[in-house]
């Protein structure tokens, strides 16, 4: 196992000529541990293949379940996950499949999960029905700080029309 220093495979491990795309994940609980903390920080290797040219697809098969496994090793339950956030070298995924990044199809790389939000994209349901990310927590209070906030921005807006 070598670190390859190309500049733009920065971070990346290569392993008998396999390419690993560098992550760096930070997992945010509901409930904080017995330590008091409420964020778990790790690394990730993922193997990336020129056939992997469907980010979001590749994220699916090779991330999420590695998630589940980190939780498992820290002994947090999946189901108090509240956002997964995460940085990774998505230069090297273009330069490897020839395909658009997450990041230039528009997504940020963070997943928000709880139960009572409207706010939740498609991809982030699909992730809590899965794998359970977030079934345990009750985000109703975020809707209603949303709720309100846009009421008071209604209200400034009508004030100063």
């Amino acid at each position: 196992m070598k670190k390859n220093t190309n500049s733009n495979q920065a971070n990346t491990l290569v392993r008998c000529n396999k390419v690993y795309m560098h992550v760096n994940v930070i997992l945010t609980f509901d409930m904080p541990n017995a330590y008091g903390e409420r964020q778990e920080f790790f690394d990730l290797q993922l193997p990336l293949s020129s056939k992997d040219t469907d980010a979001v697809e590749f994220l699916n098969k090779k991330l999420f379940k590695r998630i589940v496994k980190k939780c498992e090793l820290f002994k947090r339950n999946v189901n108090e996950l509240t956002k997964i956030s995460t940085a990774s070298n998505w230069a090297l995924y273009e330069e490897v499949t020839k395909a658009e990044s997450l990041t230039a199809l528009g997504h940020n790389c963070k997943w928000h999960f709880g139960m009572n939000r409207d706010d939740l994209d498609e991809w982030e349901k699909e992730l809590m029905s899965k794998y359970g990310f977030g079934t345990n927590v009750d985000m109703s209070w975020l809707q209603q700080f949303i709720d309100e906030r846009n009421k008071a921005t209604a209200q400034s807006k009508a004030k100063s029309a």
